[in-house]
């Protein structure tokens, strides 16, 4: 028995015989480690590049969408350059990192650059060298520009061109200049080591932005530019700027030509990987030796859990919690095994929920974008609709004769279809003004059944084909209340009713008093509104289900004005619907206030049946014309002014009773007429009244400053201008 081998001798053999063999797979280990170690490395050099392209791709991209958003300015699709150059010289004082802002013509004529003054005189990039100009006018995309120095300092910059298309048609290119200082600012975003080179460079080889950072003018070596232009993408082994061996990993963005390169000194990344295989040997020395006495019982001790987890982690995406994981966290025999588990536990639950994120932003993001392309389909139709009517009618008014049947008919269609488009601007205008909160309500007391009356029969009047059909059950309701946003929502709630109803239900109108509070109630026997539909009737763009001629029309802003506008009268709006074909009830309530004890008499202006010495002043050509014959035919004496100075020229030596006055005029504006005209010395100064298409608080204020008398914002009904053509000039003052 005691020649018999020792268990320790036999396990010491053991050890011995597979050392030799662990040792040779541990030098070749080694070595395919250190080349694991260096592609790593590449790769991550690879990843940190494409982060950074990715960053300056949306940076430009970002830039590019603010550009877009200024070639579709009102100012330039009406080719009102000082305004435009006006609204850009404010997009330019919120864009630190742009330079500058040009306008072209596709001659490449400068119409606007932000460095001169609007009106100096401008070169023309077509008779210079400039291929990205060039580019843009042939390809009608946009171009990246290289690094290219300023025109008045050495100072570089880089320009990003836009094509500005209007029909389909080139009309414009749009062009702004970006610091390189900006893209410079995502190298330092990308907290490299400070041994590393960063490097964006252009397409012609010039640094845009390195660090360190080089002088102005430098280009890359020639061996990496020929890498370069080789593949976009790879990895360079050579001498850099500062004449140090290093590694290149570069990239070059298919968007805007330019490339990164990521420079890593020599020694650093081959002392990355020795220092791993080192590691890797010393560690496979220690483990052979550590291992040897141990290796059985331990692998079947750590075997088991570790089995357990790669099972657990399969499941992991397939369902919530696997019980793999449970069970090796409630009896773990190895702290790792259970600190992974936990952490598999945690990977499971942050992968579920941003899973889930994920489907909710996708829903959010497709309902956003429904959303959009509706409002757009519905507000072109809305559009095309009345314009095909107008334009159509006009042809009807040039081919028939004067007092025709047909001629009436185009008269009366003309006039309702310019109503309703100018109706769908307004309210445009008010969601506009209610989101920036740029509504003010002109609150006084009055008789909600009253007006309710006059509206009703405002209202039967353009519709005579409902009037009969409308039933009315006013009881007195006073209110403090703004009238004409009470009249706005009870027409909104009268043609909502009408467009979800046939010719043949009925409509009911009722203002009463109910515990403290005004009712204003419009009820329709028509389509009625389904039960899911009810929580989002008042929603932005919100409308029943249409057909694809949508008979009913509109764009979903009404009931949303209703809603808006009754809060900000203290007051609330509610819906009821039975169902779908059981009519819609609409009720509105107001907090009710003390009727007065007795109304003031209203005092009527007395008309005037004599004609008035009208000087219209106006620049729009067919404006002018159509203004001149509507007020010749009331009997009024008319003379026209297509500019400022003239307008002036013609009210001194002509004297006019009243002069309706366009804000926009081609040489001096409306404003700037309006303090000439009273500055001159008149024994009887007529009445200015401002005609314009702006129509916001500040428009109103600098009109009154002006010395305006009234500002009318276009379109103006003509029956409303004579009657303030007759307040004016009878009592000298009318309300707005």
């Amino acid at each position: 028995m005691s020649s018999l081998p020792h268990l320790r001798s036999k396990l010491l053999l053991l050890a011995a015989v597979g050392v030799v063999p662990v040792l040779v797979l541990s030098l070749v280990l080694g070595y395919f480690l250190v080349e694991h170690e260096k592609d790593t490395f590449r790769q991550a050099a690879r990843a940190r590049n494409r982060t950074f392209l990715t960053a300056v791709d949306s940076q430009i991209l970002g830039y590019l969408g603010t550009l877009r958003a200024l070639a579709a300015s009102a100012s330039l699709e009406e080719g009102d350059l000082k305004s435009f150059h006006e609204e850009t010289q404010r997009v330019l004082a919120s864009q630190p990192d742009w330079r500058n802002v040009l306008l072209l013509d596709i001659l490449g004529q400068q119409l606007m650059n932000l460095r001169f003054p609007f009106g100096a005189r401008l070169p023309n990039e077509a008779q210079i060298d400039n291929p990205g100009f060039q580019q843009v006018i042939a390809e009608k995309r946009p171009f990246i520009g290289n690094l290219n120095p300023g025109p008045v300092s050495s100072i570089p910059g880089l320009a990003v061109r836009l094509p500005v298309m209007r029909d389909g048609v080139l009309r414009y290119v749009l062009e702004f200049i970006v610091e390189p200082a900006a893209l410079a600012k995502l190298i330092d975003a990308g907290a490299y080591p400070q041994s590393w080179v960063v490097a964006l460079v252009d397409r012609n080889g010039h640094f845009i932005a390195r660090r360190p950072k080089a002088s102005n003018g430098d280009r890359v070596s020639a061996g990496f530019w020929a890498a370069i232009h080789q593949t976009p993408e790879g990895w360079y082994h050579g001498k850099i700027l500062d004449g140090r061996d290093a590694y290149t990993a570069y990239m070059t963005s298919e968007f805007t030509g330019w490339t990164v390169g990521l420079s890593i000194p020599s020694g650093e990344m081959d002392a990355i990987a020795y220092r791993a295989s080192l590691y890797m040997i010393l560690g496979t020395l220690v483990s052979l030796l550590s291992a040897l006495a141990f290796a059985y019982w331990l692998s079947h001790y750590i075997a088991a859990p570790i089995a357990m987890l790669a099972a657990a982690a399969r499941r992991i995406g397939r369902e919530p919690q696997p019980a793999a994981l449970t069970a090796v966290r409630s009896d773990p025999h190895v702290r790792e095994v259970f600190e992974v588990a936990s952490a598999l536990e945690e990977a499971a639950a942050s992968l579920q929920e941003r899973e889930m994120l994920r489907e909710r932003e996708q829903r959010a993001l497709f309902a956003a974008d429904k959303a959009k392309d509706e409002f757009l389909a519905m507000l072109g139709h809305e559009l095309r609709n009345p314009l095909s009517s107008i334009v159509a009618s006009a042809h009807v008014l040039r081919l028939s004769k004067p007092g025709a049947a047909a001629a009436l008919l185009a008269h009366e269609v003309i006039e309702r279809q310019a109503q309703q488009m100018a109706r769908l601007v307004e309210d445009l205008l008010d969601v506009s003004r209610l989101a920036m909160g740029k509504v003010n309500l002109q609150c006084e007391r009055l008789d909600l059944a009253a007006l309710a009356e006059r509206v009703l029969h405002t209202w039967q009047q353009t519709r005579r084909n409902r009037s009969s059909r409308v039933q009315a059950d006013f009881s007195s309701a006073w209110v403090q209340a703004d009238r004409a946003r009470m009249e706005q929502i009870l027409l909104n709630l009268l043609d909502n009713a009408e467009k979800f109803s046939a010719p043949d239900e009925r409509i009911y109108v009722r203002v009463s008093s109910e515990d403290g509070e005004a009712i204003l109630q419009v009820r329709d026997e028509g389509q009625g509104i389904a039960p899911e539909e009810i929580p989002h009737i008042f929603k932005l763009f919100v409308q029943g289900p249409q057909s694809l001629d949508r008979p009913q029309g509109g764009i979903g802003l009404g009931l949303s004005l209703v809603q808006r506008l009754a809060e900000m009268h203290r007051g609330e709006v509610t819906v009821y619907s039975a169902g779908r074909g059981q009519g819609a009830t609409f009720t509105v309530r107001l907090p009710i206030t003390q009727a007065p004890g007795r109304l003031p008499a209203v005092e009527q202006p007395a008309a005037r049946s004599e004609g008035r010495r009208v000087l219209l002043v106006e620049d729009n050509e067919d404006g002018r014309q159509m203004m001149e014959t509507m007020l010749t035919l009331e009997g009024h004496t008319v003379r026209t002014a297509a500019t400022g100075a003239a307008a002036v020229r013609v009210a001194l030596e002509w004297r006019p009773d009243i002069a309706l006055i366009d804000i926009g005029l081609p040489d001096i504006d409306g404003h700037e007429v309006a303090r000439r005209v009273r500055a001159l010395a008149f024994d009887h100064p007529p009445k200015l009244v401002a005609i314009s298409g702006f129509g916001q608080p500040d428009d109103l204020h600098n009109a009154y400053e002006a010395g305006f008398d009234l500002h009318l914002t276009k379109p103006v009904a003509p029956q409303f201008l004579r009657d303030v053509m007759n307040a004016l000039t009878s009592k000298g003052q009318v309300n707005n």
